[in-house]
């Protein structure tokens, strides 16, 4: 397996950069991107042109008007649905892609699949580095990376008048998180310290969650989970915003670990994976 080391510089905040390519897969604009991102957990795409983040945005604000017809969706379950958690600054509308069509406005479930192309070429690009066996890469990841899976699309507003936490420290239970986020907050560790995620104008933060990091655990290049946590901000702006893409398998799936022999290693059920990490989060 590649040894990957953090350069000291990330300390400071300087994340790696990649962008889509005209092909549609990830490339990084610096020579030694590809290593750092994959050490770090973190990196920030510039948006694609394609990517109607302003009616996504403009649609997330209307969240807050407390008349919005979405803030009565129901909760189906613990993760969709209108939601404001109990341990945190956080509200959201959060929705698994089978019910964009139905809840969210065409040009909002039009703009998750766009986030769907984004999440497929960063996943591919992780399992291709990885060095498993491309006919693994459907199964290893539920389905994900040749298009199936799953994905939740969040809008999210931290309201900084309560005086809880914005998010405290936790890694994403997923494959790939996509934010978007224009007023700073988030904080990500570093050589067991954390530092300040700066917002990069016309970028997104991209995140490596832990079903990825298992997923490639066998592999010739393991990423890394990050760790973050969501800053409480009292003093300024009342309320924060933001959107949140999260790359998972199928729900009702299993994770699967491959080396890069195509030998299967390990596998775990989604719900049993994804369940122990979400009530560490939550608790």
């Amino acid at each position: 397996m590649k040894s990957l080391s953090i350069e000291r510089h990330a300390d400071s905040g300087d994340f790696p950069l990649a962008v889509i390519s005209e092909c549609g897969g990830l490339k990084f604009t610096e020579e030694n991107g590809l290593d750092r991102a994959w050490a770090l957990g973190i990196f920030y795409l510039e948006f694609p042109e394609s990517l109607d983040l302003e009616s996504a945005r403009s649609f997330g604000q209307t969240l807050l008007e407390p008349g919005s017809p979405y803030r009565k969706i129901p909760q189906f379950g613990d993760l969709e649905g209108f939601i404001a958690l109990q341990n945190n600054q956080q509200t959201k509308l959060a929705l698994r892609r089978c019910r964009w069509d139905q809840y969210y406005p065409a040009e909002i479930a039009t703009f998750g699949r766009s986030l769907d192309i984004i999440g497929v070429a960063i996943i591919r690009e992780v399992l291709a580095q990885s060095g498993i066996p491309q006919s693994c890469w459907g199964q290893a990841s539920g389905g994900y990376a040749v298009g199936e899976g799953t994905a939740f699309l969040n809008f999210v507003h931290y309201d900084t008048r309560t005086s809880c936490e914005g998010l405290r420290p936790h890694t994403d239970y997923g494959f790939v998180t996509i934010l978007d986020a224009t007023k700073p907050g988030l904080q990500v560790e570093v050589n067991g310290a954390f530092i300040d995620v700066p917002v990069r104008p016309g970028c997104l933060a991209i995140h490596f969650g832990e079903a990825l990091r298992y997923i490639t655990a066998f592999s010739d290049r393991c990423v890394s989970a990050v760790r973050h946590r969501v800053l409480s901000q009292k003093a300024s702006d009342s309320v924060r915003s933001g959107i949140v893409y999260f790359a998972n398998p199928d729900l009702d799936g299993k994770l699967v670990q491959f080396d890069v022999h195509g030998q299967q290693k390990c596998r775990s059920s989604v719900s049993d994976f994804f369940g122990l990490l979400e009530r560490e989060l939550t608790q």
